[in-house]
């Protein structure tokens, strides 16, 4: 899950987080034309083997990946784990009721901006607001309302509005094409890897309860979050483009030595695992951690080949969930 989703996943549980105007700056997209195919690793059982291939987003819109590997591995597996997702709703009778649409676009306006509605360049730090300004002149100088952003929104927001500008765009073809793919094969298992829960409650509950999330965030956590973001738009936008190239021609050395979302110095993951829903949070995370695992060993234990799909970084990090199969006895190969 990438810095963004970690950021403003638990506020979108409670109500739709606006998204506002953007300015179109063209930037160049170095990534075009066919390309070899995102890399898979493998976990091998004895002769059963785990193919996970490596899902990478946001990347470049027009970008195009070999698909034969996959297509093969697909055709020949007897099961197909779909990549971990949560799905937490609220009552329909909450979210169909037109006062509560009202109440609340007013509640998001409310809890995403600053106390006493200060500006950024009020609430920041002298240098992060320059460093601020300076992206801003460049990919948004007409958007008036990002400035009444909290830092944590308003990061959010400049990440989203900069990638959209770079040509970046979630990587919704990969999933329709794997999804196509897996359509073909009549025989194969597909497995959910599925957070499900209902928050209980009406409209006041659930704003009280996005009110004292928002309020629980510590003041510097929130703001070395927003520096993180500042420095990947500053100085990551070209390696992610790069990166993206290199994913789509299979190599990951590219990957190795860069901050992953989820790792002990991301801040804004730690803004959310410290924040009045840490519970939650840690919830959704092991429940699908522990999904997951469970479906890969069962996997490994019953079917010659298997497909699974997860987020590059849980492919690099120390205590992800390949590096957890490797605890386990199982042999993981890089591609």
């Amino acid at each position: 899950m990438d810095v963004l989703k970690k950021a403003v996943l638990l506020l979108s549980l409670f109500l739709p987080v606006p998204v506002f105007a953007q300015d179109d700056v063209p930037v160049e997209i170095i990534v075009e034309g066919k390309q070899p195919g995102p890399p898979m690793w493998r976990v091998k059982n004895g002769d059963n083997t785990l193919y996970i291939f490596a899902w990478l987003s946001p990347i470049p819109d027009n970008i195009f990946w070999e698909s034969q590997r996959v297509e093969q591995v697909i055709a020949e597996a007897q099961e197909y784990i779909m990549m971990p997702e949560a799905d937490v709703s609220v009552s329909p009778l909450v979210m169909l009721n037109p006062l509560n649409i009202v109440r609340g676009m007013s509640l998001g306006k409310r809890i995403t901006r600053n106390e006493d509605k200060a500006e950024l360049s009020e609430v920041l730090p002298p240098d992060l607001y320059t460093r601020f300004t300076a992206l801003k002149d460049i990919y948004f100088p007409r958007n008036k309302k990002i400035e009444k952003m909290r830092p944590l929104i308003a990061g959010a927001q400049m990440e989203r509005i900069i990638q959209k500008e770079a040509g970046l765009v979630p990587a919704s073809d990969v999933e329709k094409r794997i999804r196509r793919l897996t359509k073909r094969n009549r025989d194969i298992t597909v497995t959910e890897v599925k957070y499900e829960q209902r928050l209980e409650g009406g409209f006041k509950d659930l704003a009280n309860r996005a009110e004292t999330m928002m309020d629980s965030f510590p003041w510097e956590l929130e703001l070395s979050c927003f520096e993180r973001q500042l420095t990947k738009a500053e100085e990551d936008l070209d390696e992610m483009l790069y990166r993206a190239n290199t994913w789509a021609q299979g190599y990951i050395q590219e990957f190795k030595f860069i901050p992953l979302p989820g790792d002990a110095d991301d801040d804004c993951t730690q803004l959310i695992a410290t924040s009045s829903e840490k519970d939650m949070y840690e919830d959704i995370t092991t429940t699908l951690e522990n999904q997951w695992l469970t479906a890969a060993e069962n996997a490994l234990a019953a079917n010659a080949v298997t497909f699974a799909v997860l987020d590059f970084s849980e492919l690099l990090l120390e205590d992800g969930l390949v590096a957890r199969l490797k605890t386990r006895g199982y042999e993981v190969v890089e591609p």
